[in-house]
């Protein structure tokens, strides 16, 4: 099935209630205010943020309350992990919800950027859900302890730690868990669920994963500013395989020259994140290696959904979405879509996407910022719009696994 098909049986379906085209996909979300109130209807080991009682919650806002212990050099060092638990009070024992682990961008403060809107999300499609910042991140008190390794140990662990303990709260449907990461919050999940796919995260359903890098080059790729270090060549370990160039996908359609008033695509400079604050460049394959989710897409056993909009948030082409598509294809994935395009199925070529819907946008924008390659076309997506404009559709995709059925 192309998309033209895909897309008209998306349309019905949305009338019914589920996904539809591009630009309706997503679903929104209607805007429920919560109000905060205690936590008598939580775990144990929660606590409520805030006083305000005189109204009933419709999402009760929980502390994360998260330490996790990290191996370094054989010794075991600790991190306090800052973020909340958005939980519907609709969500008990005996109705349990899904549960949602937002895993944010290297810069995104997650916690609490993403709050006020993830808690649209949580009442919206009644799902548990989680925001926290990864170890060394956030801002002022809102900052977890422990070490910023730019998706390393510390993230992995992280990722998998919150993961499994808050599936085990007893209003959590855990055969309904999965991830949602935002850019290079894909890099520590993947690798969390290669290394715990048959222990400690076994059980977890899907992950969705919003222009997530795929590989050393995708991570550090950045727009030529010779200021800065960037440019105007590509620093040192970019090369055909570390880049995962082919015919198909050739150096200058990846990563093209300035042309059209955008600025020319570098990889692996030394001015580039996470080059710059590391040293590690992309000769560096050790380091590297446990950080490209290229790999690691290769034995995803869950469900997946890529969203790619018209102007990625980083890069200049649609081609790590068509890479990571592509590695999950040979994985153990039972379902994987790229956008609305046809599940189970190669993504299409740019020539095959003249005239047809392939990338994400509508009345709620066209891109993320900062989007450095969108040559002033760029109408930003709120984060409120990408959480209840965007999201809501692809995580009920997700969850339901009768309407939306495995496809391999």
């Amino acid at each position: 099935m192309r998309l033209r098909e895909w897309l008209a049986v998306g349309s019905m379906m949305l009338a019914l209630g589920a996904c539809g085209t591009t630009q309706t996909a997503g679903g929104a979300v209607p805007d429920t205010s919560s109000s905060v109130g205690d936590d008598s209807k939580g775990s144990g080991t929660d606590s409520a943020v805030g006083t305000d009682t005189k109204v009933a919650p419709t999402v009760e806002t929980l502390e994360l309350l998260t330490t996790i212990n990290v191996p370094v050099n054989n010794e075991q060092q600790q991190a306090s992990l800052k973020g909340v638990v958005l939980h519907p009070v609709a969500c008990t024992l005996n109705d349990k919800c899904p549960l949602v682990v937002i895993v944010g961008d290297y810069d995104g403060n997650a916690y609490d950027t993403y709050v006020p809107a993830a808690t649209k999300l949580a009442a919206g499609v009644n799902v548990n859900v989680v925001v926290f910042n990864l170890p060394g991140q956030g801002p002022g008190s809102k900052k977890s302890s422990g070490q910023d390794d730019f998706g390393g140990l510390w993230h992995e662990t992280a990722a998998k730690e919150v993961m499994r303990f808050v599936a085990e709260r007893p209003y959590v449907d855990k055969k309904r868990c999965g991830y949602l990461t935002i850019g290079a919050g894909l890099i520590p999940v993947v690798r969390a669920l290669k290394v715990f796919g048959t222990s400690a995260l076994s059980f977890v359903n899907f992950l969705i994963d919003v222009e997530g890098p795929t590989d050393r080059c995708a991570v550090s790729q950045a727009p030529q500013d010779d200021g800065k270090g960037i440019g105007p060549s590509d620093g040192a370990g970019a090369s055909d395989s570390s880049c995962h160039f082919s015919a198909a996908a050739p150096h200058s359609a990846v990563y093209p020259a300035a042309q059209d008033g955008k600025p020319a695509s570098i990889v692996c400079a030394e001015g580039a994140w996470p080059i710059a604050a590391t040293g590690m460049t992309c000769s560096d394959n050790t380091w590297w290696s446990a950080r490209e989710p290229y790999t690691y897409l290769g034995d995803l056993f869950t469900r997946y959904q890529r969203l790619q909009f018209t102007h990625d948030h980083r890069l200049p082409s649609y081609w790590s979405s068509r890479m990571a598509i592509k590695r999950v294809a040979g994985s153990k994935s039972r379902f994987f879509a790229l956008n609305d395009m046809p599940p189970c199925q190669a993504p299409l070529t740019d020539d095959e996407c003249v005239g047809q819907p392939c990338w994400l946008e509508g009345p709620y924008g066209n891109g993320l910022g900062p989007a450095p390659f969108s040559a002033g076309k760029l109408k930003p997506i709120s984060i409120d719009s990408l959480f209840t404009q965007v999201l809501p559709g692809y995580v009920q995709r997700m969850i339901d696994d009768k309407t939306y059925p495995n496809c391999k």
